[in-house]
């Protein structure tokens, strides 16, 4: 029997690296204390952190937890604020045009599409057409009204509204830095110069500036776009997601806010002219950015069009352009090398995927976690499911650019008449035009479930009215039953929550 992997080396900080590396500290917390596991992270005090993954998906809080990280904690020391769903502004029509708003709520009576669809949008009376998230989900009114998921005094990690955060990605690093540290990882600060590889394609030591070489077991490239080992060292390439998704660039800047400045537990994504723009609220200051493509826009005039959307004259030294690496690695996992977060692949941020990639890829690599044979078989059942992961992704944000109704550029017309439709997404969308998804439909990789796309659907007006079959007979009187149902439950719930302020200062205390 081959003997255990005793050794991890993690190759790049920032939160990828650092959650990685408090992931298998707590992991193999028994194995470190008796030293047959050490978990080392090799970081460049040179290279800055990106900063992104602000704005974090449901899944958070239930990892955090069994990471052993307080919320109290989380928001006192990275800014952090609540989120209950994702807000999509004028992706249907543009703001001249009337505007459009949507929301992917994090909770709802999920069972009500066909009702909906029949007795809702099927109505007569010229009355504005009514919105799907409003009616299903609490999280609209939640959003409008600023409360928080739980009450005050309630215990940490629980929950009357599912909830992700937003938080300052430096400020994250940092947190997760100190409990892994604490937990026993080794912490280098050095560049890597080089990269050894033996004669069976396996990294054999890294090379750091001023140290001696370091041997490798198992190496995680957590080193961002770069992607120094699996790319650059191994030659693993990028399956280039392009034809599909056009956007390649971005400019971020951080807005400092006032004391008092709202708190929407929402983050905002609002469509303009040439491409979206993100707005993720924090304690003390917002993340803002705006995603474009460097086919229609050059990056000079996209700062410009940016600063006027956030009503500032000019931009100024705050601003930064971060050119978008869009794609996937064709393997995740080489030999013992294994690439997570922007080293494994990268879709660009619509639906706050980047740090749900590393938290998913972390939980399955334990799972099928090697010991020094290196099974063939585990690498290959890992990189189908990572790759199957980042192209789910991929189908759920070109949903939004294929269902756009805007026309107002040629940057949206070739949103949705020049990119390639991912063939699985395809066919979907001609099933879902008689019937609505079900869980059958797409992936099972628990991030984008059919409900989801549900929303989506109905969000970006894919539905007319009264054309689909009903899954269930219910004849008006007892919709209208079900639909006062679902407004009684929803507001004895929120009718309860203080705002998320209140519930914020308590934690921060």
């Amino acid at each position: 029997m081959a003997a255990p992997v005793s050794h991890i080396t993690i190759v790049g900080g920032g939160t990828s690296g650092w959650l990685a590396a408090l992931f298998f500290s707590r992991r193999f917390q028994r194995e470190i204390a008796a030293g047959s596991m050490k978990v080392t992270l090799i970081e460049s005090p040179r290279i800055p952190v990106i900063g992104v993954g602000e704005s974090l998906s449901p899944s958070m809080p239930e990892t955090l937890k069994s990471l052993g990280i307080s919320e109290a904690e989380l928001f006192r020391e990275t800014d952090a604020t609540f989120k209950l769903g994702g807000y999509f502004l004028d992706w249907h029509r543009s703001a001249a045009e009337g505007g459009s708003a949507w929301i992917n709520p994090f909770i709802g009576y999920l069972t009500a599409g066909y009702e909906f669809e029949r007795f809702e949008l099927a109505r007569d009376g010229g009355e504005d057409r009514p919105i799907y998230d409003a009616l299903i989900s609490p999280c609209r009114e939640a959003i409008s009204r600023q409360l928080a998921p739980r009450k005050i005094g309630q215990p940490e990690y629980s929950a009357t509204l599912r909830y992700a955060y937003h938080l300052d990605a430096a400020k994250f690093a940092t947190l997760l830095r100190r409990h892994a540290v604490e937990g026993g990882t080794e912490h280098v600060l050095a560049d890597v110069t080089g990269v050894d590889i033996d004669d069976r394609g396996f990294v054999k030591a890294l090379h750091l500036d001023g140290l001696p070489p370091h041997a490798v077991e198992l190496v995680l490239d957590a080193t961002g776009f770069a992607s120094a080992i699996l790319h650059r060292a191994l030659g693993v390439e990028l399956v280039d997601y392009s034809a599909t998704l056009l956007n390649d660039r971005a400019v971020v800047v951080q807005i400092a806010t006032a004391p008092d400045a709202p708190l929407e537990p929402a983050t905002r994504s609002t469509a303009i002219r040439q491409g979206w723009c993100f707005r993720v609220p924090l304690t003390g200051r917002s993340g803002n950015g705006y995603i474009f493509s460097s086919q229609f826009t050059r990056d000079d005039q996209a700062a410009e069009d940016f600063a006027r959307q956030l009503g500032l004259a000019a931009p100024d030294e705050r601003f930064r352009v971060i050119p978008m690496r869009v794609g996937r690695a064709q393997r995740t996992w080489q030999g013992n090398c294994v690439a997570i977060g922007l080293a494994a692949g990268f879709v660009e941020p619509l639906e706050s995927s980047a740090i749900y990639s590393v938290e998913t890829s972390l939980k399955w690599l334990f799972h099928y976690f090697p010991d020094s044979s290196f099974s063939p078989a585990l690498a290959r059942r890992y990189n189908e499911r990572t790759a199957a992961l980042y192209d789910e992704i991929v189908d759920y944000i070109a949903l939004h650019y294929h269902l756009s109704g805007r026309s107002d550029d040629p940057y949206w017309l070739a949103q949705r008449q020049e990119m390639k439709l991912p063939d699985r997404l395809a066919a979907n969308l001609d099933v879902w035009r008689s019937a609505l998804p079900v869980q059958a439909d797409v992936l099972p990789t628990n991030y984008f479930d059919h409900n989801t796309y549900t929303a989506a659907l109905f969000g970006t007006g894919f539905y007319p009215g009264g054309t689909l079959k009903p899954e269930r007979y219910l004849d008006r009187e007892e919709w209208e039953r079900t639909k006062a149902m679902i407004d009684r439950t929803h507001r004895d719930a929120l009718n309860q929550l203080p705002t998320q302020r209140a519930l914020i200062e308590s934690l921060r205390v």
